[in-house]
């Protein structure tokens, strides 16, 4: 993740979007906290542990949530928050969007997979982000490089539980049990491990 240096630089939504649309379609970019950040390209296992939530989320809402899909890398928006601009690994959404819709203004559950070289500092205020949400029921953060699985939920508060049991049960709120973290990692080099 490379923010860019100057933190005191904060940049409005307007700014940010006229930046990123300059820029290569290959790049990634967020705006987190007011602060343009382009984000590596992700690696093969980032990918199918991606892939991973993505189909376990759209198993378990045709069940229980039909109205609602999993999308990849999309990109979410506060309302009337200037600041943020995330784009999760994957997002789950209403099923209906508007045609020319580039955002989704709710969302009700993200995932992000992280490797290592993440900036814990960032990833508290994606968090945050994701947790000031309304809608939003839960994230979930999963490392690439281990198995380990961060379950943020809304249950009254928030609660946080850190899953590092392969079978450990993956439970979000109005969405139920999408998995194990050992269904997440099934198709990665951690699932020899």
């Amino acid at each position: 993740m490379d923010v860019i240096q100057d933190r005191t630089f904060r940049v409005t939504l307007d700014q940010f979007h006229a930046h990123r649309d300059t820029r290569p379609k290959e790049e990634k970019w967020e705006l987190i906290d007011g602060m343009m950040t382009m984000m590596p390209p992700p690696s093969l296992t980032h990918q199918r542990i991606s892939k991973a939530i993505m189909e376990f989320l759209d198993a378990r809402l045709k069940l229980v949530q039909p109205t609602w899909s999993a999308d990849m890398e999309i990109g979410v928006l506060l309302p009337k928050d200037e600041r943020y601009n995330p784009e999760p690994d994957v997002t789950v959404i209403d099923k209906v969007v508007a045609p020319d819709q580039l955002y989704a203004e709710r969302f009700y559950f993200v995932a992000e997979v992280h490797s290592p070289s993440d900036k814990p500092r960032i990833l508290d205020l994606k968090r945050g982000d994701y947790q000031a949400h309304d809608h939003c029921r839960g994230c979930i953060f999963v490392q690439q490089d281990r198995i380990e699985v961060q379950l943020f939920v809304r249950a009254g508060g928030w609660t946080e539980r850190v899953l590092t049991d392969c079978n450990a049960l993956i439970d979000i709120p109005d969405i139920g049990v999408i998995g194990t973290p050992g269904d997440l990692y099934r198709h990665s080099h951690l699932a020899q491990a």
